[in-house]
């Protein structure tokens, strides 16, 4: 509906448009009489062209009229606004808009540029208006618009972020509360939306719309309008099962949806072309003093080309280190680069890896943090009753485990008897080893299970001592247990083939024996198997057991099996350590090797520390009257927050920062009650997944929604072109029509005026004579 920015000029400026019917009629008042001859050939031609002439003098009356009623016009600014008032029927509404601030609403690529608002800016083609920016724009623009209605409406602006965290009511969570809007209010919410910037976090819609009945409230006599302004990328709206719930309730209730996309103009593709670090992480190794540590580092390209010879920037607590480079990451795919890093020093350490800008920053970054300790302790429960000494399996596996100072490893085996297992703290281990145990009884089974459920790694080998019975009764249990497998005893191994050359054992696909995978090792091609610990034949455990094979006999029996047992996984290899019914760790190579990687991979659950997401609080555990009860948690922007430790239901001290409001490192630092510092560090990154930048458009919504009724609009069609109120300006097309009426005017006046015609430069002049007698007279206005 049309509006004006200086409707007073309207009724100042109107009486001036009876200006040309004034002056046209004061004009017919003046008359002149005039003596002249000869004229009945004027009356004539008079006569007959009267009504051509009036019409011309009419026209052009209408004409003038029109331009000085342009003129007012284009002094009081009209413009156009967007139709509220047609939606809601004029009357006073309720309005609640929900604007997206998800990291992907950043985005700075050239498909997300946003070109119209940019061009009318000044900015040229490509400016550097993001999703975000654009749908600040137009949630001022709404409120622009809603000022210009006749009768007041209210207006709340909440962010996905604030109303999808905490537990407040939805009112205090909104950036803007819920208010008449009127011109004066326009100002305050423009401000408001003026501070607001992209989050770090990947909220999507459902969390928000859960928290929006509030907002709307029920009052079904009242209009009520929910705006979504979003980029609306695909992995929130391609199969929005529970979010088309939540909006069909609210449609059911009455509510009127708009939908207003922000994102790129381009297309609802891949044009942006993201590339986001998806993990950094330690792979193996032991994180330990002195010792190398493997790390890994993953990088997905959404666009629809490839990349190429992609620089990778490392850093080590804070201070640069040689980079990566990867080749080539397919469109669509990823690609993984590796690389060893080393500390000197006990305690945290902050990895960083970073890529070269692009369309979203917040993903072109990854912490890491790795914990080092001075040593790893992993414990040898020994079967042999009167200890085997350097001929037993435990001295087998310690000296794979830690073969001297010669090549550091960073464990320290500790051999013990069954019965530690009920007494020692299991959780101060890394991975437990059961050598060849007759039985155990059930205090030992279960500490050992409650340390395998909580994420320990537990690897059994059995020989002449492990009784089959006691194996299938005690620790596998028909599945339930923690044995992998049942077993039917020990059985020899079948000689070889006469014509030979068939290893006894192969590597299966498995990352504990991948080093030895592929063609013929000759490193395996020596090692012989005499006895094993058989499986009965047929057992097949269900698939979602999880059971993997690493290691195979040249009969086609497993030697080696894992199974996950809650967080942990448990493993078996079914033959002995000590060279008693194999020779394999008699000084082959791959014994040490297969068994660092098996220690390894059962350890990997406690050695490796959880990268947190940005959202999620931060937790550190104290101990009573050991630990002062004050942390100060220090943010990546190296601001201190202090938290006072509180009481939890299971008697300890915890000290939490509510969430994390960026990525990055954070240190939570402490004192002990004897004054000894101590510290804590936690990466803190964002979801890589609100990388893909891969949109939904109109169609798909509707399919998506499955009926639920919204009217869809493009941010660029309410972005306010002007600083001076809603809607669109008319004064630019005011103006063209104001010249295209004067340029007429000027014609038909040329048209209707008397132009005499030039006299020739040979045309004789007249004879001079007395003057004729007028025949009469008449009178011409």
């Amino acid at each position: 509906m049309p509006s004006f920015d200086f409707p007073t000029l309207v009724w100042w400026g109107l009486p001036l448009v009876a200006a040309p019917v004034l002056i046209h009629l004061i004009n017919l008042l003046r008359h002149k009489r005039v003596q002249f001859a000869a004229l009945e050939f004027l009356l004539t031609s008079q006569r007959k062209y009267r009504t051509r002439v009036l019409l011309k003098q009419v026209l052009l009356l209408l004409l003038r009229t029109l331009a000085v009623f342009g003129l007012v016009l284009a002094l009081a600014q009209p413009r156009w606004t967007s139709g509220l008032a047609g939606l809601l029927g004029g009357g006073q509404a309720r309005h609640v808009v929900l604007l997206d601030d998800s990291y992907s609403t950043s985005d700075r690529s050239a498909a997300g540029r946003g070109r119209a608002a940019d061009e009318d800016a000044g900015a040229g083609p490509l400016g550097d208006t993001t999703p975000f920016d654009r749908g600040r724009a137009a949630v001022e623009r709404i409120a622009a618009d809603l000022a210009a209605l006749p009768t007041a409406s209210t207006l709340a602006v909440a962010r996905y972020s604030k109303l999808a965290s905490g537990t407040a009511a939805a009112t205090a969570r909104c950036d803007v509360p819920p208010q008449p809007v009127t011109p004066q209010a326009v100002p305050g919410i423009r401000d408001e939306l003026g501070k607001m910037s992209p989050s770090a976090l990947d909220t999507g819609p459902l969390e928000p719309l859960r928290a929006v009945e509030e907002l709307l409230g029920v009052d079904r006599d009242t209009p009520r309008v929910l705006w979504l302004v979003s980029d609306f990328r695909g992995r929130d709206w391609q199969a929005p099962a529970e979010t088309a719930t939540l909006l069909r309730r609210l449609v059911d209730a009455g509510v009127a949806l708009r939908f207003v996309d922000c994102g790129p103009y381009e297309g609802t593709g891949t044009e942006a072309g993201n590339l986001t670090i998806e993990r950094l992480e330690a792979v193996g190794g032991v994180p330990a003093r002195g010792v190398l540590v493997p790390m890994e580092v993953t990088v997905r390209n959404d666009g629809d080309r490839p990349v190429r010879e992609l620089p990778v920037t490392l850093r080590e607590d804070g201070v640069a280190r040689p980079g990566l480079q990867i080749a080539e990451i397919p469109p669509g795919g990823q690609a993984t680069a590796r690389f060893e890093t080393r500390f000197d020093a006990a305690g945290g350490h902050v990895i960083e890896a970073t890529l070269p800008a692009d369309a979203v920053a917040d993903d072109n970054a990854r912490t890491a943090v790795v914990d080092i300790v001075d040593h790893a302790d992993v414990l040898l429960i020994d079967g042999d009753p009167r200890g085997g000494g350097r001929a037993g399996d435990a001295f087998y596996v310690a000296a794979a485990l830690a073969p001297g100072a010669g090549a550091p490893t960073g464990l320290r085996p500790r051999i013990e008897p069954p019965r530690s297992l009920a007494t020692l703290d299991l959780n101060s281990f890394d991975s437990i080893w059961v050598l060849d145990v007759e039985r155990l009884d059930q205090p030992e089974i279960t500490a050992l299970e409650a340390y395998a459920r909580g994420g320990g790694g537990v690897v059994f080998f059995t020989g002449p001592r492990t009784r089959a019975e006691n194996v299938n009764t005690l620790f596998h249990r028909g599945g339930e247990g923690l044995f992998p497998v049942p077993l039917a005893g020990p059985v020899d191994l079948p000689p070889p083939p006469a014509a030979g050359g068939v290893p006894d054992i192969t590597a299966g696909e498995h990352p504990v024996v991948a080093v030895l995978a592929g063609q013929r090792n000759p490193l395996l091609d020596a090692v012989r198997i005499e006895r094993v610990m058989a499986v009965p034949r047929g057992h097949e455990p269900p698939a979602e057991e999880g059971l993997r094979r690493l290691l195979s006999l040249r009969t086609g029996a497993a030697l080696s099996v894992e199974r996950p047992f809650g967080a942990g996984l448990v493993a078996v290899v079914l033959t002995t350590a000590a060279p008693a019914w194999n020779n394999w760790a008699r000084g082959n190579p791959s014994w040490v090797v297969v068994m660092l990687e098996l220690e390894s991979h059962l350890a990997r659950g406690r050695r490796r520390v959880r990268s947190l997401a940005v959202g999620d609080p931060l937790a550190v555990r104290l101990e009573p009257g050991s630990d002062e009860i004050d942390v100060d948690f220090t943010l990546p922007s190296a601001t201190v927050v202090r938290q006072t430790a509180s009481a939890t239901p299971d008697g300890g001290l915890e000290a939490r920062l509510p969430a994390a409001s960026a990525a990055g490192s954070y240190v939570a630092g402490w004192h002990a009650v004897d004054g000894t510092p101590r510290r804590r560090f936690f990466a803190v990154n964002v979801n890589p997944a609100e990388g893909r930048l891969a949109r939904v458009g109109r169609e798909q919504l509707a399919r998506g929604l499955g009926g639920v009724g919204f009217v869809y609009e493009r941010a660029d069609a309410l972005e306010p072109r002007t600083g001076t109120g809603a809607g669109t300006s008319l004064v630019r097309p005011l103006l063209a029509a104001l010249l295209a009426v004067l340029a007429a005017e000027q014609l038909l006046a040329f048209l209707a005026g008397y132009h005499p015609a030039a006299k020739s430069p040979a045309s004789p002049r007249p004879p001079s004579g007395p003057r004729r007698p007028a025949g009469r007279s008449t009178s011409m206005a």
